[in-house]
């Protein structure tokens, strides 16, 4: 594995993932609605290269997930975990991690 590559088998990684403002700007948007990279780095006044990282680190951690339109990537929220308001974050932190994270819990 790459020096600074997030393994996905690791849950305090996720965590780490979602320990970030823009990360977690990037979820809160796709919350919304599916966006494209430009989409988001119009809405958080963001750089496309930062976008693009977060992305991908969220897409490691099983997140998010995109589908290709013609050209373009369309991101989208691939946990549920987001989407129940009647659970704590403990609550589906642990829902996310059971459902994607293969290692040592």
């Amino acid at each position: 594995m790459k020096p600074n590559t997030i393994n996905t088998h690791q849950p305090h990684k996720c965590l780490e993932v979602l320990g970030n403002e823009v990360r977690m700007g990037i979820i809160q948007l796709l919350i919304k609605k599916e966006m494209t990279v430009l989409q988001i780095c119009k809405k958080l006044d963001k750089e496309q290269s930062l976008i693009s990282h977060s992305l991908k680190q969220l897409r490691e951690c099983s997140f998010v997930d995109y589908r290709k339109e013609g050209k373009q990537n369309i991101y989208y929220l691939k946990s549920e975990i987001f989407k129940d308001k009647n659970k704590t974050l403990i609550e589906m932190f642990v829902e996310h991690s059971n459902k994607y994270c293969k290692g040592k819990k």
